[in-house]
Protein backbone atom coordinates (compact mmCIF):
# COMPACT_ATOMS: atom_id res chain seq x y z
CA UNK A 1 0.00 0.00 0.00
CA UNK A 2 3.07 2.36 0.61
CA UNK A 3 3.23 3.33 -3.34
CA UNK A 4 -0.50 3.92 -3.74
CA UNK A 5 -0.09 6.29 -0.41
CA UNK A 6 2.67 7.94 -1.35
CA UNK A 7 0.97 8.60 -4.85
CA UNK A 8 -2.32 9.73 -3.52
CA UNK A 9 0.22 11.78 -1.11
CA UNK A 10 2.27 13.43 -3.56
CA UNK A 11 -0.57 14.40 -6.38
CA UNK A 12 -2.75 15.46 -3.41
CA UNK A 13 -0.82 18.10 -2.61
CA UNK A 14 -1.10 20.00 -5.21
CA UNK A 15 -4.70 20.29 -4.17
CA UNK A 16 -3.66 21.13 -0.90
CA UNK A 17 -0.74 23.91 -1.74
CA UNK A 18 -3.35 25.46 -3.71
CA UNK A 19 -6.05 25.20 -1.68
CA UNK A 20 -3.37 26.93 0.82
CA UNK A 21 -2.57 30.03 -1.81
CA UNK A 22 -5.96 30.71 -2.08
CA UNK A 23 -6.66 30.56 1.07
CA UNK A 24 -3.71 32.87 2.00
CA UNK A 25 -4.33 35.75 -0.98
CA UNK A 26 -8.16 35.11 -0.01
CA UNK A 27 -7.89 35.95 4.01
CA UNK A 28 -5.13 38.59 2.72
CA UNK A 29 -7.10 40.57 0.20
CA UNK A 30 -10.36 40.81 2.70
CA UNK A 31 -8.24 42.08 5.36
CA UNK A 32 -6.99 44.86 3.42
CA UNK A 33 -10.53 45.50 2.44
CA UNK A 34 -11.83 45.13 6.13
CA UNK A 35 -14.38 42.85 4.80
CA UNK A 36 -17.11 41.56 7.24
CA UNK A 37 -16.55 38.31 7.61
CA UNK A 38 -19.94 36.25 6.43
CA UNK A 39 -21.41 32.49 7.09
CA UNK A 40 -20.28 32.33 3.28
CA UNK A 41 -16.87 33.08 3.74
CA UNK A 42 -16.88 30.27 7.06
CA UNK A 43 -18.22 28.02 5.08
CA UNK A 44 -15.33 28.72 2.23
CA UNK A 45 -13.04 27.85 4.72
CA UNK A 46 -14.54 24.57 6.23
CA UNK A 47 -14.21 23.53 2.46
CA UNK A 48 -10.38 24.19 2.46
CA UNK A 49 -10.39 22.50 5.81
CA UNK A 50 -11.64 19.46 4.32
CA UNK A 51 -8.47 19.17 1.67
CA UNK A 52 -5.80 20.02 4.03
CA UNK A 53 -7.26 16.75 6.50
CA UNK A 54 -7.18 14.79 3.41
CA UNK A 55 -4.05 15.57 2.79
CA UNK A 56 -3.21 15.07 6.30
CA UNK A 57 -4.63 11.52 6.50
CA UNK A 58 -2.91 10.66 3.65
CA UNK A 59 0.31 11.88 5.09
CA UNK A 60 -0.09 9.58 8.61
CA UNK A 61 -1.41 6.29 6.60
CA UNK A 62 2.06 7.03 4.22
CA UNK A 63 4.03 7.76 7.56
CA UNK A 64 2.74 4.48 9.22
CA UNK A 65 3.91 2.41 5.90
CA UNK A 66 7.23 4.24 4.93
CA UNK A 67 10.34 2.53 5.06
CA UNK A 68 12.37 5.91 5.24
CA UNK A 69 10.51 6.62 8.55
CA UNK A 70 10.53 2.86 9.78
CA UNK A 71 14.22 2.94 9.45
CA UNK A 72 14.29 6.37 11.13
CA UNK A 73 12.40 5.49 14.19
CA UNK A 74 14.20 1.63 14.16
CA UNK A 75 17.78 3.24 15.41
CA UNK A 76 16.66 7.42 16.33
CA UNK A 77 20.10 7.67 17.80
CA UNK A 78 22.10 7.54 14.52
CA UNK A 79 19.71 8.17 12.03
CA UNK A 80 18.76 11.80 13.33
CA UNK A 81 22.45 12.64 11.55
CA UNK A 82 20.88 11.67 8.50
CA UNK A 83 19.14 14.65 6.85
CA UNK A 84 17.03 12.60 4.97
CA UNK A 85 15.42 9.74 7.52
CA UNK A 86 14.76 12.76 9.74
CA UNK A 87 12.96 14.98 7.88
CA UNK A 88 10.43 12.46 6.61
CA UNK A 89 10.23 10.43 10.00
CA UNK A 90 10.18 13.46 12.46
CA UNK A 91 10.19 17.05 11.10
CA UNK A 92 7.81 16.78 7.64
CA UNK A 93 5.09 15.23 9.82
CA UNK A 94 5.37 17.04 12.95
CA UNK A 95 5.27 20.79 11.20
CA UNK A 96 2.27 19.62 8.41
CA UNK A 97 0.49 18.09 11.51
CA UNK A 98 1.18 20.67 13.52
CA UNK A 99 0.26 23.32 10.90
CA UNK A 100 -2.95 21.68 9.69
CA UNK A 101 -3.60 21.60 13.87
CA UNK A 102 -3.13 25.49 13.79
CA UNK A 103 -5.34 25.41 10.53
CA UNK A 104 -8.40 23.60 11.90
CA UNK A 105 -8.31 25.59 15.16
CA UNK A 106 -8.03 29.27 13.98
CA UNK A 107 -10.57 28.03 11.29
CA UNK A 108 -13.40 26.57 13.65
CA UNK A 109 -12.52 29.67 16.14
CA UNK A 110 -14.13 31.76 13.22
CA UNK A 111 -17.36 30.82 13.60
CA UNK A 112 -17.77 33.20 16.68
CA UNK A 113 -16.07 36.36 14.43
CA UNK A 114 -18.94 36.00 12.03
CA UNK A 115 -20.45 39.52 11.86
CA UNK A 116 -16.84 41.17 12.57
CA UNK A 117 -13.27 41.79 10.56
CA UNK A 118 -12.53 38.96 11.19
CA UNK A 119 -9.82 38.74 8.26
CA UNK A 120 -7.09 40.92 10.32
CA UNK A 121 -6.93 38.43 12.93
CA UNK A 122 -6.71 35.66 10.96
CA UNK A 123 -4.30 36.84 7.99
CA UNK A 124 -1.34 37.19 11.06
CA UNK A 125 -2.14 33.65 11.99
CA UNK A 126 -2.32 32.07 8.70
CA UNK A 127 0.55 33.88 7.40
CA UNK A 128 2.69 32.46 10.31
CA UNK A 129 0.80 28.70 9.50
CA UNK A 130 1.25 29.26 5.86
CA UNK A 131 4.99 29.63 6.00
CA UNK A 132 5.55 26.87 8.57
CA UNK A 133 3.62 24.62 6.24
CA UNK A 134 5.59 26.01 2.74
CA UNK A 135 9.01 25.48 4.39
CA UNK A 136 7.81 21.74 5.51
CA UNK A 137 7.53 20.77 1.71
CA UNK A 138 10.31 18.78 -0.04
CA UNK A 139 10.14 20.80 -2.90
CA UNK A 140 12.51 19.79 -5.91
CA UNK A 141 14.46 22.69 -5.72
CA UNK A 142 15.67 22.42 -1.89
CA UNK A 143 19.03 21.72 -0.71
CA UNK A 144 17.90 20.38 2.22
CA UNK A 145 15.57 17.03 1.05
CA UNK A 146 14.62 16.94 -2.22
CA UNK A 147 12.18 15.03 -3.93
CA UNK A 148 10.54 15.03 -7.30
CA UNK A 149 7.57 17.22 -7.90
CA UNK A 150 5.87 14.68 -9.68
CA UNK A 151 5.92 10.77 -9.33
Amino acid sequence: MYHYYLLFHSYFRWAAILALLFHLIWIGWNALQKKTFTKQDYNLMLVLVIIYDIQLVLGWLLFFESPMVSAFWNDVGTQVKNRQLRFFGLEHMSMMTLGIMLINFYSFKAINMIGTTAFGYLWKRFVWIGLIMLASIPWSFSPLTSRPNWR
